[in-house]
């Protein structure tokens, strides 16, 4: 009876490391998918002009861009199971008490809830042939400094991750300072939103996330094999 327990018990862990990976590669298409679909509108720099932004919002006045948009916010829920199953697997490496686990799973919360909240895009496509070029720039604006804030949750949610990744010695070390190391560069780039450097930590942390997801679904239990925390 006690072996078949603890089977039952290894198989639901596993089971949710499956999840953990497949929800991460989901929300990687999700967000992915329609963000590169809206760029083909001749999405301007963080520096546009108010023509500019006016423009590149009437070119989204279309069915499809309402539908893309929607499509990002599920990948952002679908960020949040990620982040929920991943942290649950933390936890459980990490040891108590796990602040860490729990200050991914918050960080994790805060982008979840601006992917789906944050609607100034959204509400400007919704109406963008009606605009004035001075309510185009303030969406537009709005929308990229959401995005910008958006990255020290991020970073956050991926120094946390990571650190805890380290100290449950869960996985090799490297795997715990890739998302460190991103971490650290999402927050720095917050200071320098305008232009392109913002690209290298955000792609740098979402190769980890595909990377992460495609290791725990073609080896489970790797994480809820975790060694004793340091």
């Amino acid at each position: 009876m006690t072996d078949a327990n603890g089977t039952r018990k290894r198989d639901r862990w596993r089971e949710l490391e499956r999840v953990t990976g497949i929800a991460g590669l989901l929300a990687t298409v999700l967000i992915f998918a329609p963000i590169t679909a809206i760029s083909t509108l001749g999405e301007p720099g963080f520096d546009a002009t108010r023509a500019q932004a006016a423009q590149f919002f009437v070119n989204g006045d279309t069915a499809w861009v309402a539908a893309a948009t929607a499509t990002a916010s599920v990948g952002m829920l679908a960020f949040l199971w990620f982040a929920a199953a991943l942290t649950t697997l933390l936890r459980r490496a990490e040891g108590e008490p796990a602040w860490r686990s729990t200050a991914a799973l918050v960080s994790a919360v805060l982008v979840a809830a601006y992917g789906v909240v944050d609607a100034s895009w959204d509400a400007a496509f919704n109406r963008g042939d009606e605009l004035d070029s001075s309510v185009a720039i303030f969406a537009f604006d709005l929308g990229n400094l959401g995005f910008a804030n958006a990255w020290l949750a991020l970073g956050s949610f991926a120094i946390a991750a990571g650190w805890a990744l380290l100290s449950g010695r869960a996985l090799a070390g490297w795997w715990g300072w890739w998302p460190i190391v991103a971490g650290v560069g999402l927050i720095a780039v917050r200071y320098a939103w305008e232009g392109f450097a913002w690209t290298l930590p955000y792609l740098v942390f979402w190769a980890w996330v595909i990377a992460l997801g495609i290791r725990l679904i073609a080896r489970p239990t790797v994480i809820a094999r975790a060694r004793r925390p340091v």
